[in-house]
């Protein structure tokens, strides 16, 4: 039911920063909102509230966006009562927009001093209200800038959460916190080792590391400790791009190296720079990978593949049509090229080519010593990563067995709580954990025979065709030097290796 004359409003309020106090802070809007509203016969029906979030953009306001989803849903209400007009935008643009297309709804802004966006004549001074506020959050952005610089000169800790494994002192400067401290250093000593993302994850949770949030890692957390350079004693302040003039962040673009701040040994350091160093170098090389490909439209092969009539480079795409006898999809890669039409070339004709004439050249019986030695290498790598998985576990049994034993000397000096003897239940738990994985880790040691050997070259063509990751797009791309498109398809290899038509009748199965 819709009450005669009244007005239905939504009541939108701000505050920028947890400091604000005073005539902005949220129990002043709301005061002044609702005896607006009650003056004059507005009624509220809803609150919307953005605390401690920009005006600059509306982005990241969660509940200023939803304000503007739910009025397009709820016809009845005609306002947005707001207690001056920079709680709702300090972007003159982004002010002008949301009034436009809340009035082509019949909707309006209106602020507690009375001025309305659907007024014509309160429009200068709602114009002139925004630059006001756009001018003032410039202003305020360069003094804080100001105030930082004066920080990091200092060497104090700019703001925010610190890194994990330090703590902000008195001082208000980085100090390490010995409680996570350890787990830092034992995820760099992990990753430099060889060991996965998900093999340290495995490891912090086994040990109850938790994110500074209280969260499990991730990946990307993982990550970002890896890549943070405080870790190794470098103080850095202003080193990524602020916002743009639309008030977006890209915090992956980085600075010209004039304007950051950086002092090597502003920082207790948690790990060495040799380490950090090897680190980097390993994160740079997984990054410089070619990335899984999945997309229907992707051909591996793309930079590879050439018109055998002109030369000139042809990009695939991957098309399916019906055209077996089961009348099933088949993939099928397109290619393109100006000096002559379309060429479809069947997936398994073109993958054929290339996939069996790399096995016959790899698993040529000259081949066989040479494969198994760098097998036995690639093992003995991955055995070394297995081997430091085993020597973590090992330590952590070893300091669970000193505790337990602690606490049985203390339930054989005749204090039975029934507390410790529940804590000597679950670290006997533990250690038969730790000893269950220290099994499986040994027994997925390898030491590669002819047999395995056999076996890999089995399962060589159906692995390469079908399994689409880093490494086989990777192997594809470092042994295929260029592959020609025309009324046949020649492939050639590294080492001037040629695959036709006809050498191909060679390799087959």
């Amino acid at each position: 039911m819709i009450d005669e004359g009244v007005i239905y409003a939504y009541m939108y309020r701000r505050i920028s920063s947890w400091n604000q106090v005073g005539n902005n802070s949220l129990s002043a809007q709301d005061a002044d909102i609702r005896q607006y509203a009650k003056e004059n016969n507005i009624k509220i029906v809803g609150d919307y509230v953005d605390s401690a979030k920009s005006g600059t953009t509306m982005k990241h306001r969660d509940e200023f966006l939803k304000m503007l989803e739910d009025i397009k849903k709820n016809p009845k209400v005609k306002m947005i009562l707001v207690h001056h007009f920079d709680r709702s935008n300090r972007n003159a643009r982004e002010q002008l927009n949301v009034i436009y297309e809340l009035a082509l709804q019949g909707i309006s802004i209106r602020s507690t001093d009375g001025l309305d966006s659907m007024n014509p004549n309160d429009m200068t001074d709602i114009l002139d209200e925004a630059v006001a506020a756009q001018k003032y959050s410039i202003r305020l952005k360069n003094e804080t800038m100001k105030g930082l610089k004066v920080n990091a000169e200092k060497m104090v800790h700019n703001g925010g959460i610190p890194p994990y494994g330090y703590t902000v002192g008195a001082d208000r400067k980085l100090h390490i916190d010995p409680a996570k401290s350890p787990a830092v250093a034992r995820i760099f000593e992990m990753y430099a080792a060889g060991l996965s993302y998900g093999s340290i994850i495995e490891w912090l949770n086994d040990n109850g590391y938790k994110t500074a949030k209280g969260e499990s890692f991730c990946k990307t957390s993982i990550k970002s400790i890896l890549e943070n350079e405080k870790y190794c004693g470098t103080y850095f302040w202003n080193k990524h791009e602020g916002k743009d003039f639309r008030g977006v962040r890209n915090s992956h673009k980085l600075k010209s190296e004039e304007e950051q701040y950086r002092v090597e040994g502003g920082v207790p350091a948690i790990v060495s720079t040799e380490l950090f160093n090897k680190v980097q170098d390993r994160l740079r090389d997984n990054h410089n990978k070619i990335r899984s490909h999945n997309g229907k439209n992707y051909y591996p092969m793309n930079g590879r593949v050439f018109c055998g009539k002109c030369g000139k480079p042809l990009n695939g795409k991957v098309q399916y049509s019906k055209t077996n006898k089961n009348n099933e999809p088949t993939k099928q890669y397109r290619f393109s090229c100006d000096c002559c039409k379309t060429k479809t070339v069947n997936e398994k004709y073109l993958d054929d080519m290339i996939i069996y004439g790399l096995k016959e050249c790899i698993f040529s019986p000259a081949n066989q010593e040479e494969l198994l030695l760098r097998l036995n290498e690639y093992g003995a790598s991955k055995n070394k990563s297995i081997d430091l998985q085993i020597s973590i576990l090992q330590s952590d049994k070893a300091a669970i067995e000193k505790r337990r034993r602690n606490l049985i000397d203390v339930v054989a000096n005749g204090e039975s709580i029934p507390s410790i003897i529940t804590e000597i239940g679950n670290m006997d738990e533990q250690i038969n954990t730790i000893d269950r994985k220290i099994c499986e880790y040994e027994s997925s040691k390898k030491v590669f025979t002819q047999d395995d050997l056999n076996c890999i070259r089995e399962n060589f063509t159906e692995y390469v065709r079908e399994v689409r990751n880093e490494d086989t797009i990777a192997f594809l791309r470092d042994t295929v030097t260029r592959v020609e498109v025309g009324d046949t398809i020649d492939v050639k290899l590294n080492n001037n290796i040629r695959i036709d038509r006809e050498t191909k009748k060679i390799f087959a199965d």
